[in-house]
C-alpha cells in the first residue's frame, strides 16, 4: 500500500514502471556500450560537418600546423623583411601606449567655472579674517 508522504520524508530510490508494474533501478549500460553509443555520435557529427563543408578538428589542427610552418619559411627566407616587420610592430605598440609629447590639456569651461568660485573664496576669507571674524 503506498503511504502518504509528507514534506522533508525521504524518496526512495528507484523507478515505479506504471507498463510492466515493476519497482527498482532500471538497467545500466555497461561501459562498453556507452562507449560505442559516444562513438557512433561523433562519427555522426563528423559526417553532418563533412556534409556542411566545415572540416574536422584534425583538419584544423593540421591547417594551423601548416600556417605555423609557413610564416616560419618566410622568416627564413626573408628576413630582412621579417626585422623591418617586427620594428615596425613594436613601434606602432610604443606609439600607442605611450604619452605624447606637447600638452593636450587645455582649461575646460568648468574649471574656469571652480577657479572663480576658488578666487572669489579667497577674497572673502581675507575681507572677514582682517576684521577679526573668526570662523569658529
Amino acid at each position: 500500500m503506498a503511504q502518504e508522504k509528507s514534506i522533508g520524508s525521504a524518496i526512495p530510490r528507484g523507478v515505479v514502471d506504471t507498463k510492466t508494474g515493476t519497482v527498482g533501478v532500471p538497467n545500466q549500460k555497461t561501459m562498453e556500450e556507452e562507449v560505442r553509443w559516444l562513438r557512433d555520435q561523433v562519427n555522426a557529427l563528423k559526417d553532418t560537418l563533412a556534409d556542411l563543408g566545415v572540416p574536422s578538428g584534425r583538419a584544423v589542427a593540421n591547417t594551423v600546423r601548416d600556417t605555423g610552418r609557413r610564416a616560419g619559411e618566410m622568416a627564413r627566407e626573408h628576413p630582412a623583411w621579417t626585422a623591418l616587420a617586427l620594428v615596425g610592430l613594436v613601434g606602432l605598440i610604443l606609439a600607442s601606449t605611450s604619452r605624447p609629447y606637447w600638452s593636450t590639456r587645455r582649461s575646460s569651461r568648468t574649471e574656469d567655472v571652480i577657479s572663480d568660485i576658488e578666487d572669489r573664496l579667497s577674497e572673502l576669507k581675507e575681507r572677514y579674517w582682517s576684521s577679526g571674524w573668526l570662523p569658529w
